[in-house]
């Protein structure tokens, strides 16, 4: 399997989900055409490329300022990406991303209730090249059988965000849910890092990946992906990876020199790339732009850069498919 695989991508129906309608479709359709719509959008996101990369830039640098300024720029940096959906954010726009970006797969992750399980899992068996991973909602009962139901149906990963959820590692809900997944052998997303972005994260301290590591000793047989590198604090992340063989990274918001010392502590073997498309804007792109720098910089090999791109996402899940 030699395609890219992107393992973190998102996906909504219209434009901001069930929230605002899909014009093009329904009553309107004779003066929403979709295609005019998507020339639009694709001359609109040429225009705002430079914006979302100056973005992407500044959002690495964040970082290295007090925890006191962080907290009062996080929430900014948590919305000023929102009207980029606009023009970034449908299954047809996932498509012509993937295609710009030489990407082959995605892990289309469920975010209820912005975007459903039910959603994802219809996308998916629509298009071989996307791969369905679900999230529970905290309302739904009995969360264990119901994620059985999904990986019946062709699940291959748990998405847990618990600063969305306001949740901790002790939660009921959680508990069955890892119970769950560690039976059924699906590996485990975990969103990590503390964005102080309220009201998109309910407890935003929830995300930090150090307040998990009960769950990386006791379900070690499970394989564990900390989303986003712990955002802030990669090093925390790559200490824990160091500590738990269990544990993987993906690659989205991390420059390309965490990305190369990812790779020097904890080999390239457990390195996913992941893009969190289609925050921001232009993710896929920026993404593998970063690894490719990696590359040409000497900081990655190629048959690292491979690892990375692919052949690690597909072997987590065990998988051997052909793009279309």
């Amino acid at each position: 399997m030699n395609g890219v695989v992107d393992t973190h991508v998102h996906v909504f129906t219209g434009i901001f989900g069930k929230w605002v309608p899909n014009l093009s479709r329904g009553p309107f359709s004779k003066v929403f055409a979709e295609e005019p719509i998507q020339n639009l959008k694709r001359q609109a996101r040429n225009w705002t490329k430079p914006v979302s990369g100056s973005i992407h830039h500044v959002q690495t640098l964040l970082r290295y300022l007090p925890q006191s300024v962080r907290v009062q720029l996080d929430p900014l940096a948590g919305t000023v990406p929102l009207p980029r959906l606009l023009i970034e954010s449908t299954p047809l726009d996932l498509k012509e991303a993937m295609l710009e970006a030489q990407v082959d797969y995605a892990w289309l992750i469920a975010h209820p209730p912005f975007i459903s399980n039910e959603t994802v899992m219809e996308l998916c068996a629509d298009n071989s090249n996307w791969i369905p991973i679900v999230n529970i909602h905290k309302k739904t009962p009995k969360p264990g059988q119901a994620l059985r139901r999904y990986a019946e149906k062709g699940a291959r990963a748990l998405k847990i965000h618990a600063a969305a959820d306001g949740e901790g590692p002790d939660s009921p809900r959680y508990r069955a849910l890892i119970r769950a997944a560690s039976d059924l052998g699906l590996p485990v997303i975990l969103h990590t890092g503390c964005m102080n972005c309220r009201p998109f994260c309910q407890d935003p301290s929830q995300g930090l990946a150090e307040r998990f590591s009960k769950w990386y000793e006791t379900y070690s047989k499970t394989q564990f992906i900390l989303a986003h590198m712990n955002f802030h604090d990669p090093n925390t992340a790559l200490d824990l990876c160091e500590e738990f063989p269990n544990l993987w990274v993906d690659t989205s918001w991390q420059p390309t020199e965490i990305i190369g010392e990812a790779v020097r502590r904890m080999g390239a073997d457990r390195v996913l790339f992941g893009s969190d498309w289609p925050f921001v804007g232009n993710n896929m792109m920026v993404g593998r732009k970063r690894v490719q720098d990696g590359v040409e910089s000497g900081l990655l090999n190629v048959e690292q850069a491979k690892l990375i791109l692919g052949e690690n996402a597909m072997k987590l899940l065990g998988m051997s498919i052909n793009a279309d």
